[in-house]
């Protein structure tokens, strides 16, 4: 993925870059690549996907973030000439409300999710969170082995989200099997657009609750959504399915991801490990500094609504804009030493959450539920073994950074007997 010049007609000279985010290229050498970009081209054009702006930087990053009126994350399903093509290249079929919304619009659906994950849902949450970690990890202590994705990474976000949400706690494998192949997978596999065929039927089964759940008394989202009014008028039933499929989404992919990659790191860093077993005050700054080091969410996408420069480079009105949090992350104007990690870097101004308006609404679900994940683990198999060679990163890390399969082995120990939650 290399940087060169090049002249556009009645433009000047601006940096180009053959750059494919959905690439095994990108893959195996985001980071090399991320740091290129901001040395050399933080605001550049690639050519990938009908063509798009790269913005690396932290500041145009933040730039294009808070300024929703010039940068929208809207998407229009009915008109495919229109520019809007929401917040990711190229564009998911399925539309992302509410992250597919800009002001005013997108303001009712924000403080209808708001109450689900404020800092006390987010406590609330934490008990069930724990138990159904000790439920899981039962499952495989006696046989010293275990998959740290698919017998705990991917299973426990996926069993608090759908608590979260009030759907069975039985289906999670049901909803999350197809998100996570979606995620792992580009646009281009032969089997992705049949996974999304899947994500839809699974919004057909949510969609045939609504009618129940508008009358009938719930606490979790789904009852929430179905009985929440935007402008003075039920939710239409399709924003109720889309709403619940993002939030789902969510939940099972970053705080895997996020998990997967620090346990990695942690296998190679066992002073660290050591340091924050002792001392769990340590975990509210080594949290955000994972988030940074290892971005769960690579970048989102924008479209520009007017003539604006950003980085020094003019973009005009109807441009695709990708911002790069994974490159963000690393620049050092606002990280010294970007590939240092450390566990109390302080302040830590990471743009894994995203900036402005958008900035995600589980954030507070995500630092309760990945550091109660790692603990556990070394709490109860202190002496795990990842077996890198077996390991599997996602084919693509477009959108999510993750692993399909993480297998680790341990000394075997009792069950403690712990039932999963309800």
């Amino acid at each position: 993925m290399s940087v060169d010049q090049s002249t556009e007609t009645g433009s000047d000279s601006i940096p180009r870059i053959d750059f494919d985010h959905h690439s095994p290229e990108y893959r195996a050498n985001w980071r090399t690549l991320s740091d290129d970009h901001l040395a050399r081209c933080p605001v550049a054009r690639s050519d990938a996907y009908g063509g798009f702006w790269v913005v690396s930087d932290h500041a145009a990053v933040s730039q294009v973030m808070r300024d929703d009126a010039t940068f929208s994350s809207g998407r229009n399903t009915e008109d495919p000439s229109d520019p809007k093509q929401g917040i990711v290249i190229p564009p998911n079929p399925i539309r992302q409300i509410p992250l597919e919304l800009d002001p005013p619009e997108y303001n009712p659906y924000r403080r209808v999710l708001s109450p689900y994950f404020s800092p006390t849902s987010a406590r609330d949450s934490l008990p069930f969170a724990e138990q159904a970690a000790d439920a899981l990890l039962d499952r495989v202590c006696a046989s010293g082995r275990i998959d740290l994705v698919l017998d705990y990474g991917n299973p426990l976000p996926a069993l608090a989200t759908m608590k979260l949400i009030g759907l069975p706690l039985d289906d999670w494998q049901t909803y999350a099997g197809p998100m996570h192949r979606v995620a792992a997978s580009p646009p281009s596999d032969p089997d992705y657009q049949h996974n999304l065929q899947i994500m839809g039927q699974l919004g057909g089964a949510i969609a045939a609750e609504v009618p129940r759940l508008r009358t009938e008394p719930g606490d979790g989202l789904l009852s929430g959504l179905a009985k929440a009014t935007i402008d003075g008028e039920p939710m239409p039933v399709e924003d109720v399915v889309t709403t619940a499929l993002l939030v789902i989404q969510g939940g099972l992919h970053t705080t895997t991801a996020l998990f997967a990659h620090t346990m990695l790191w942690l296998a190679d860093h066992p002073e660290h490990r050591e340091m924050l077993l002792a001392d769990p005050s340590l975990w509210e700054h080594a949290t955000e500094e994972f988030l940074r080091v290892f971005p769960p969410a690579m970048g989102f996408a924008r479209t520009v609504t007017r003539d604006v420069v950003v980085g020094g480079q003019q973009m005009r009105a109807g441009d695709r804009v990708m911002m790069s949090f994974a490159a963000a992350n690393r620049d050092p104007a606002v990280f010294p030493d970007p590939d240092e990690v450390r566990l109390d870097r302080s302040p830590n101004r990471h743009t894994s959450f995203g900036l402005g308006i958008h900035r995600c609404i589980g954030l507070n679900h995500a630092r309760g539920w990945f550091p109660a994940m790692v603990r556990r683990v070394y709490e109860r198999m202190p002496d795990i073994t990842i077996d890198r060679d077996a390991t599997k990163q996602n084919e693509s890390v477009g959108v999510i950074n993750g692993f399909v399969s993480m297998p680790a082995t341990f000394t075997p120990s009792e069950p403690l007997g712990a039932a999963m939650p309800d």
